[in-house]
């Protein structure tokens, strides 16, 4: 399968027409790298076309298309040129006495083309087996791209999760730090403790290692994501100088748990993938069994040799040959049955990982659905949290400036606010990713992405 052969299949196969372009992507001498601007939509874009798992099952496609044309060309007529120079020795030569010595050099040159006629039903058996080896190849590539999207997805949601940690991070160290101040200013005043301004350094101080965490756990997201796309940072370029301009996409998950586990044994690719594989191992069967039944092969032969008893080298004779060859194997000590019984232990065995193929897609399936029915609760929760924790630390500000709060609570309402935030972005990772998930679980998450990318 060409690169543009495979392109289009990938194209085919979620849907696009086109692909959207990052005004930011640039290339180098070694083809495009990691734009500094990346959307969602755009890494998953990427992903497809420079991933190395993806480019390891393309050319494990081309393999077996290599297979099914040599099984193809076993159907086709063969045409050989056959060419021979011998010299012998004395004592291996016949003659007639004194009479006529033959000479001890000689030379012959055919072209033979040879067909076989029947074969048992071995040729047209390979090439069904090489066939269904290509197209269960191709399933597997779809599996790929799946786990590829899948990881897609999960690593730059990672990288939302790090930037909103941030965000939510550095919004509480400057509030803190506003709180610093005001504490710094009510005792200079005299009409706050000493006390108020210690408890306020604390806090503040106790707010930076958070930071710094988050931005690393940014870093390491970008550069995971950059491996799973399969592509280069810009030159001059690191995960710190890449920007994620995606939002959580928060998609809805609208079938019941029943309708799921249907799509997922009709969609999933490795279903797909081992009944062609059970299609091969049937063909194999077949191919084994015909090794003890007769080949009939045509053959004709064109050729020519030289004179070994006219005493000239360059005298030869020429013409033409043909017939029909019948090869009819009678013993072959039991090498067809123990190919025979290889190739049905084959067939057993892919039919045995069928089934437990099966129970392991409705287990996943199960599972996604679960997790994602805990995630979109979790979320709701979550963010009614936060308003409520919004609304008790504007309270609490407010009493805290008429004086009928401490320090003490006003830091502990802005550390719960703190807490609720960080746990809402949490659940949106989690929701996101459970969601990315089920639809792998389900095999469509091909299908879905242009559908849970924005715009660029």
């Amino acid at each position: 399968m060409t690169p543009a052969t495979f392109r289009n299949f990938v194209l085919g196969l979620i849907g696009w027409l086109a692909l959207p372009q990052c005004p930011a992507e640039t290339e180098t001498k070694s083809g495009v790298v990691l734009p500094r601007q990346l959307a969602l939509q755009t890494a998953l874009v990427l992903a497809l076309d420079h991933s190395p798992f993806i480019r390891e099952v393309r050319a494990q496609i081309r393999e077996q298309e290599g297979v099914l044309i040599v099984a193809r060309a076993e159907r086709l007529p063969r045409l050989d040129g056959v060419s021979n120079y011998d010299v012998n020795g004395r004592g291996r030569i016949e003659g007639f006495g004194d009479i006529v010595v033959a000479d001890q050099q000689g030379w012959t040159m055919d072209v033979q083309l040879s067909h076989v006629l029947y074969s048992g039903g071995a040729r047209i058996a390979n090439q069904k087996s090489a066939k269904a080896r290509v197209q269960a190849a191709e399933s597997r590539m779809r599996t790929v791209v799946d786990t590829v999207l899948l990881e897609t997805y999960r690593n730059y949601f990672d990288g939302l999760l790090a930037r909103q940690r941030i965000a939510v991070q550095e919004d509480a160290v400057s509030v803190l730090d506003r709180q610093l101040q005001t504490a710094k200013a009510g005792y200079e005043a005299g009409s706050k403790p000493q006390f108020d301004v210690l408890q306020a350094e604390v806090a503040l101080a106790n707010a930076r290692p958070p930071v710094i965490r988050a931005r690393n756990d940014y870093r390491l997201a970008i550069d995971r994501l950059r491996r799973s796309i399969g592509v280069p940072y810009e030159e001059g370029c690191d995960a710190d100088g890449v920007s994620l301009s995606q939002s959580w996409p928060n998609p809805k998950v609208n079938e019941e748990l029943g309708d799921l586990l249907l799509q997922g044994l009709g969609n999933r690719p490795e279903l797909a993938q081992i009944a062609e594989e059970i299609k091969a191992a049937k063909a194999d069967i077949k191919a084994a069994e015909s090794v003890h039944l007769p080949r009939v092969e045509l053959f004709g032969t064109y050729g020519a040799q030289s004179l070994r008893f006219r005493g000239d080298a360059g005298e030869s004779i020429d013409g033409a040959t043909g017939g029909v060859r019948v090869v009819v194997p009678f013993i072959d000590l039991g090498r067809t049955r123990g190919q025979v019984v290889q190739a049905s232990a084959r067939l057993a065995q892919i039919e045995a990982v069928e089934e437990r193929q099966r129970l392991d897609i409705e287990g996943e399936v199960r599972q996604a659905f679960f997790d994602y029915d805990e995630a979109s609760q979790i979320l709701e929760t979550s963010q009614l949290v936060v308003k409520q924790a919004s609304e008790a630390l504007r309270l609490a500000q407010n009493r805290f400036e008429a004086g009928a709060l401490t320090q003490l609570e006003i830091l502990q309402s802005r550390l719960e606010l703190t807490r609720a935030q960080l746990e809402e972005v949490q659940s949106l990772h989690t929701y996101n990713v459970a969601v990315a998930r089920l639809r792998q679980a389900v095999g469509t998450i091909s299908r879905t992405v242009q559908a849970d990318s924005d715009p660029e």
